[in-house]
């Protein structure tokens, strides 16, 4: 077996018998990849306070060839988050950009940009709205698993230059004004939203936070990349529940 070194951030864990637990990571160099880390849940076992959700750790494994599920040997903290454990809406946003890499990436599959991304989003998560974050996220996870819709132009006639347009659902592309008409699933989308998906789509997320959005912009966009994510996937996310259940008070603490 190998033995590999790499930092990584929590993404999920679950028990494994009555002392251990199975840990998924996302790391910069394997991507996304689970381990057995042995013996955390004993009695005055203080190791499993490595494993919390959010936290960046550097973690050494034992590479098994023949599965997914790897040895965890040793564990460091690099950076607890722990701030983001402490308040309701950090905890929740946090936990929506966990599940997300975890649905939309594959085990092993490298994305270092998404490592990057994670670490983008919880550091600025204390000090920027969670709202305003996920926008940011999504539209950046979606390009690098390679879900992002179609926004270079017109999917049907390929025409670049247009002010408004349509979103089909179903095509997963831009449409153009005359061409939207001709699609029953197809949502119309403003100037506005679509200029600041084109920033977003050709600025890096430092940048694209610095763009504030109207709230009527930021809850089109919120709409359209909702009714999108919920036409791929095949059952919908746990904290997006949750976080429909909650807005009211998400919007309170924002």
């Amino acid at each position: 077996m190998a033995i590999h070194r790499t930092e990584a951030f929590v993404l999920k864990t679950q028990p494994l018998r009555s002392s251990s637990l199975i840990v998924t990571f996302f790391t910069p160099g394997f991507g996304k990849m689970k381990g057995v880390a042995k013996g955390v849940r004993r009695e005055k076992e203080l190791r499993g306070a490595l494993y919390e959700l959010f936290t960046r750790l550097e973690i050494v494994f034992y590479e098994k060839t023949r599965s997914d599920l790897h040895l965890i040997s040793d564990a460091a903290i690099v950076d607890s988050n722990d701030g983001l454990r402490r308040r309701f809406d950090t905890i929740t946003y946090a936990s929506y950009f966990c599940e997300m890499v975890d649905v939309l990436t594959v085990v092993h599959d490298r994305h270092e940009p998404v490592f990057d991304l994670l670490d983008f989003v919880f550091r600025y998560l204390r000090s920027i709205p969670g709202s305003q974050l996920t926008l940011v996220f999504k539209l950046k996870l979606l390009n690098e698993v390679g879900w992002l819709p179609y926004l270079a132009g017109c999917f049907h006639c390929r025409k670049v230059q247009f002010e408004e347009g349509f979103f089909s659902v179903s095509q997963g592309a831009l449409l153009c004004p005359a061409c939207g008409r001709n699609y029953t699933d197809a949502r119309s989308i403003s100037g506005e939203a679509l200029g600041a998906l084109r920033y977003y789509g050709n600025h890096q997320p430092e940048d694209c936070i610095r763009r504030r959005l109207t709230p009527s912009v930021e809850g089109e966009l919120t709409v359209w990349l909702s009714e999108f994510l919920d036409f791929r996937l095949p059952i919908p996310l746990k904290t997006t529940q949750f976080i429909e259940a909650v807005r009211p008070v998400l919007s309170d603490l924002a």
